[in-house]
């Protein structure tokens, strides 16, 4: 029996080490695509470059190609663009370059849907109100792989994404901010911890459940469909931020810092994923406590080790 090939592109990412650690459990045989070397089967290459995509897909050979590869955050606008429009439409043009059947597995986000008028969960028929550039280019994003599914018959499934968490996040997100906080506060004199808005509601979702909703979509998700994964709960970063000091080794306050808060914060946002759990028998099965003190423990062990990223 010959074991499906997997292609995943931002491999070395936060949610592609975990794909790659989900999908090898499940049999997969797995490539990536990254700006960097990371490890054996990885293509080098970055999404602007239409030539090493196309060598990568066609030396790969995938059954599935998961796209994680984007950009969350720049103070450059038309980065957004570049990289999770054009550098999408360069991976469509080279998956339509291959004469077997390939599917696509994107990863969009909750961003999309923006503006929520009250606290009911967000389904995938809800309205998209994106008011960020981020939110408008993963928009964007969606209808351009859609559009290959509907003029082309290219096998295309959207996961869109709410709040992640767990052990490699990066710090540019609040959690994962907080936590590289603390545990740098731990080894010094620091006794303060600086945020952004913290009234705000998320539905948070552990990274490893969302690794886990990728693999089961790209064997049981229908091509031109699109689903979310979340928990179905809202939580305020407040209770977040409260869970991991008292987590913490030593007594710490909180300030808020008004240049850390968000421009256009969406107030809440909780998501409902009924149809991934129809369609693939999906839920979330790690507690939100459990993320956060793998989050925790994990940038105390970069500290340790002296991560760049905890300096």
């Amino acid at each position: 029996m010959n074991m499906k090939r997997a292609l995943i592109t931002g491999i070395s990412g936060f949610v592609g080490r975990h794909l790659r650690d989900e999908l090898l459990r499940e049999g997969w045989n797995v490539f990536g695509f990254d700006t960097r070397p990371t490890g054996e089967n990885v293509f080098v290459g970055d999404l602007s470059d239409r030539a090493a995509l196309t060598r990568a897909v066609a030396d790969c050979q995938p059954d599935a190609v998961f796209h994680l590869a984007g950009i969350i955050k720049s103070q450059d606008t038309q980065a957004y663009y570049t990289s999770n429009l054009f550098g999408t439409l360069n991976l469509l043009d080279a998956m339509m370059q291959m004469e077997k059947r390939l599917k696509l597995i994107l990863a969009s986000s909750s961003a999309v849907y923006g503006l929520t008028r009250s606290a009911r969960s967000i389904t995938e028929r809800s309205p998209l109100r994106p008011v960020t550039e981020y939110a408008v280019s993963k928009v964007a994003q969606e209808t351009a792989a859609l559009r290959y599914h509907y003029a082309f018959g290219l096998d295309v499934v959207i996961v869109r994404m709410f709040n992640l968490l767990g052990p490699g996040q990066s710090p540019d997100l609040a959690c994962s901010a907080f936590a590289r906080q603390i545990a740098l506060a731990e080894i010094s004199e620091q006794d303060e911890i600086v945020t952004g808005n913290l009234d705000a509601k998320r539905d948070f979702v552990d990274v490893r459940d969302a690794a886990r909703a990728f693999a089961l979509l790209a064997e049981k998700g229908e091509a031109g469909q699109t689903y979310n994964v979340c928990s179905g709960n809202a939580v305020a970063i407040q209770q977040c931020l409260s869970e991991m000091m008292l987590r913490s080794k030593k007594q710490l306050s909180a300030r808020v810092d008004p240049a850390r808060v968000q421009k256009n914060d969406v107030p809440v946002q909780v998501g409902s994923f009924q149809k991934l759990q129809k369609a693939a028998g999906w839920n979330p099965r790690i507690p939100l406590n459990e993320s956060l003190a793998d989050l925790l423990n994990d940038w105390r062990e970069r500290v340790r080790r002296g991560d760049p990223s905890a300096s």
